[in-house]
């Protein structure tokens, strides 16, 4: 089966929505990929619980995805938030070579349990990191996204500056591709780490 399923959760305002549009854009507009995506956020929105997911079907012949949906077991997720922590279990991702990713934010979760039965799990504070090293927390996209961008390889780096440049106002484009490189470089020394575990 050629379905890659990503599940991002979180609150408002943390770009979780804007986040799974870049990567459905990445995907299908510029790597030709059939790809949808389904969000849903709580009446407070900003603050309240936030997910969004994306399916993407990685073969090129496929022009149409059957049901929009992520189902558990996912290839990749992405958790920002405490509350999504929780809801967490090892069984919820896949187990093989190009699946099985955790992607969480040491920064706005302190407890998150399961993440010890995980392999593949990478902590990061990404939000402390946008703020501190560009200065908002909005950068924090672009550095997820270029962690999805390695660990995925479902599009190229090229497609990815592409959507950044689509998404992202001109006078913070180089910021925002500062904070993609940040986020590339944190993914491969993840992959190094875990390559030199398996050795």
């Amino acid at each position: 089966m050629s379905r890659y399923e990503v599940r991002i959760v979180g609150f408002g305002g943390q770009g979780v929505i804007t986040l799974s549009k870049m990567i459905i854009t990445a995907s299908s507009l510029y790597e030709d990929l059939a790809a949808t995506q389904t969000e849903a956020y709580s009446s407070s929105a900003r603050g309240g619980k936030c997910w969004a997911e994306i399916v993407i079907d990685l073969d090129k012949k496929v022009k149409l995805i059957d049901y929009p949906k992520a189902m558990q077991p996912y290839d990749f997720l992405i958790i920002l938030s405490e509350e999504a922590a929780g809801d967490v279990k090892s069984d919820h991702l896949k187990i093989n070579e190009n699946s099985g990713f955790l992607v969480w934010d040491t920064s706005t979760i302190q407890k998150f349990r399961s993440v010890k039965r995980i392999n593949k799990a990478i902590g990061i504070p990404v939000q402390k990191m946008a703020v501190e090293k560009f200065g908002n927390m909005v950068f924090g996209n672009s550095i997820l996204f270029g962690i999805f961008t390695i660990l995925s390889g479902i599009f190229s780096e090229e497609s990815a500056i592409e959507t950044i440049k689509k998404f992202v106002p001109a006078a913070t484009l180089d910021k925002n591709l500062e904070a993609f490189e940040l986020g590339k470089q944190e993914a491969n020394e993840f992959l190094k780490q875990l390559k030199g575990a398996k050795n």
